[in-house]
């Protein structure tokens, strides 16, 4: 794919200046080395962290992939026939490469291109706690410490199963939750006794948190004991499982009022945001209420991603055309909602294609922890890749209207139109 507008031009005027950012010990620190760019139509800074060959992206958008003390972005690189995790140091610019796995088959089925060797891909989970990034070499799981490199072997899974999904910790720190399979499941097809299970890294105690006749594909942490799944088998979902009690039970799904299946949701601290295409709104969910509130987006949105603010206070939003086609590809931000008035949005960027295909062709965009930038997956038309960029959001203030007492069990609200 080319760039064939004068205003996809823009992005690259400035492709060689630099940016120098001061900054207090709160918000991020980045190198001067990194390209100062102007996103397209909107003209809003951007900086690009990641250049060169193959695809660079960062861990799944579900889960944190930058260090607690906003120091390193840890992040994929598929080049040459391989996948490896990489740590990049924000302060200077310096990338290191974290992992040297072997396993010779890492494709996220079907939901991503095959990226040879390595890593499996999009299965790795950074623990902000203790520091040390996770992956999968096949039916090995290791840990990487991010600050001193050193590599140790957490455990084995059996040789007839294999991790399947998008993985996550608790938010103390204390275990590794993972989604396994019988070798060779495929979302969508046959699967029995596909399993939740949780590690403990000081004791190594295993667990299985519930098991599910469906490949699901992501596993995210709602706090120390619940955890939220998606997809069942036969429809996108969202699910919810615990720490104790063996079950696996539906969000949303035969709520009252619900119409159609959300496909992306974050976990905030407000709830779980997401999006429901079949009914064109967007909502806020308290997975342990069962209570929701619910708003349409914009017409023009098409195929979309929910960003990730932990807090669940900016809500914004990756849209394109379809989710494996890029005709358009941007971002919005809502301002507010307002019935009486209308609601505001704000396009944060205009066109911006990406390359390749499957997951390293999605934005796949989340808040920093300093809440100043918006970090996701662009293309890079010097290589026609796809490569990691910040976008500036420091002047956005949190979105109005969206507020956990609107929660309600039918989703109905006096703001909903």
């Amino acid at each position: 794919m080319k760039y064939n507008t004068i205003a996809m031009l823009i992005l690259w005027v400035c492709g060689n200046a630099s940016i120098s950012l001061a900054a207090p010990t709160d918000e991020l620190v980045l190198s001067s080395t990194f390209k100062r760019l102007k996103a397209p139509e909107t003209g809003r800074l951007a900086i690009q962290l990641t250049c060169g060959e193959g695809f660079t992206y960062p861990l799944y958008f579900y889960i944190p992939t930058i260090t607690a003390d906003g120091k390193y972005l840890i992040y994929h690189r598929a080049a040459r026939g391989e996948v490896q995790l990489h740590r990049l140091t924000l302060a200077t610019g310096q990338s290191r490469q974290l992992t040297f796995a072997t396993c010779e088959d890492t494709q996220w089925r079907p939901w991503c291109v095959d990226s040879g060797r390595g890593v499996l891909d999009h299965r790795s989970v950074l623990n902000v706690v203790r520091g040390l990034v996770v992956y999968f070499d096949g039916n090995d799981v290791r840990a990487v410490d991010v600050e001193t490199c050193k590599d140790r072997h957490l455990f084995t899974l059996p040789a007839d199963r294999e991790a399947y999904g998008q993985n996550c910790t608790t938010p103390d720190g204390n275990w590794l939750v993972y989604i396994h399979t019988p070798k060779g499941s495929i979302w969508g097809e046959p699967c029995k006794g596909a399993a939740v299970a949780a590690y403990h890294f000081d004791t190594g105690e295993q667990k299985t948190l519930c098991t599910i006749d469906s490949a699901v594909f992501h596993v995210t942490a709602y706090d120390n004991e619940h955890f939220i799944v998606t997809h069942p088998a036969d429809h996108e979902g969202m699910m919810m499982t615990d720490m104790t009690s063996g079950q696996i039970v539906p969000l949303r799904d035969g709520d009252p009022g619900a119409k159609a299946y959300p496909i992306h949701c974050q976990v905030t601290r407000r709830g779980l945001a997401y999006e429901v295409p079949g009914a064109r709104v967007s909502g806020l969910y308290d997975p342990l209420t069962r209570r929701r509130f619910e708003f349409p987006f914009p017409p023009e949105f098409q195929y979309i991603h929910t960003g990730l603010d932990p807090e669940g206070r900016l809500w914004f939003y990756e849209n394109s055309s379809a989710w494996d086609k890029f005709d358009v590809h941007d971002i919005y931000a809502l301002v507010r909602l307002d019935r009486e008035k209308g609601d505001q949005w704000l396009r944060l960027t205009g066109n911006w294609p990406t390359y390749g295909g499957g997951q390293k062709a999605h934005f796949h965009p989340l808040l920093t922890p300093d809440r100043k930038w918006i970090l996701f997956t662009g293309g890079d038309p010097e290589t026609e890749t796809s490569h990691i960029f910040l976008l500036d959001v420091s002047d956005l203030k949190d979105s109005q209207g969206i507020f956990k007492k609107l929660l309600s069990a039918t989703g109905e609200n006096d703001i909903v139109r």
